[in-house]
């Protein structure tokens, strides 16, 4: 055999070769895209972290909103009790927090911040502080300095308690990565106005 025909022989194995090699490339792409072995884990690979990160959100939402909650219901509570007092002592007062406290179980009051303010509104609806008193021990408004009040309670000679709060709520599952933000602490304040129940004046001693 001449070396032209040996070359034309092993040319013509290597391209049956190549083509038997290029057959079995394809048939196993067909049989590995036909396989559906081990999709779900794939899925549920690509899914669970999402999955994760909203069941989080949901228990951080609920947990906020359940602590909003006790916050109004303890404002509320505090405007409530003091609005049926003919008259208050600082020592009253200060039983606010036990108050709060017990309606913040099993949420803890962290940081509670209670301030309690009487407002006077005049016949020419002039709302002025009466008196004020705080948790902190400091009033926090001056007597006779002008006080916000609602347009639909701002009626000519009447007398309204309004009851500040605001306590600290934590995140419990943190995860700055996820959500973006460094802040771990939240303050939620509510506020609430109610009138007086007997006579036209609460007044408070020592306050």
């Amino acid at each position: 055999m001449t070396a032209n025909g040996r070359d034309m022989s092993a040319l013509k194995r290597s391209i049956a070769s190549l083509r038997q090699g290029c057959f079995g490339l394809v048939c196993n792409l067909k049989r590995l895209m036909g396989d559906r072995q081990g999709v779900g884990g794939v899925e549920f690979a690509l899914v669970a972290p999402m999955l994760i990160v909203l069941y989080l959100m949901a228990f951080e939402l609920t947990m906020g909103l359940s602590v909003a909650k006790k916050a109004s219901m303890a404002s509320s509570t505090i405007a409530d009790l003091v609005s049926r007092e003919e008259a208050v002592d600082k020592t009253f007062l200060a039983g606010m927090a036990d108050v709060s406290g017990a309606i913040f179980v099993p949420y803890p009051s962290k940081d509670l911040l209670i301030n309690v303010s009487a407002i006077k509104i005049d016949s020419s609806k002039a709302a002025k502080v009466l008196w004020s008193w705080s948790t902190t021990g400091v009033a926090p408004y001056a007597a006779g300095t002008d006080a916000p009040v609602p347009a639909d309670m701002l009626v000519a000679d009447t007398f309204l308690i309004r009851s500040e709060l605001s306590v600290s709520h934590e995140l419990m599952m943190y995860l700055p990565g996820l959500s973006g933000t460094e802040a771990k602490n939240l303050t939620i304040a509510r506020e609430y106005y109610f009138r007086q129940r007997l006579g036209t004046e609460i007044k408070c001693q020592g306050c």
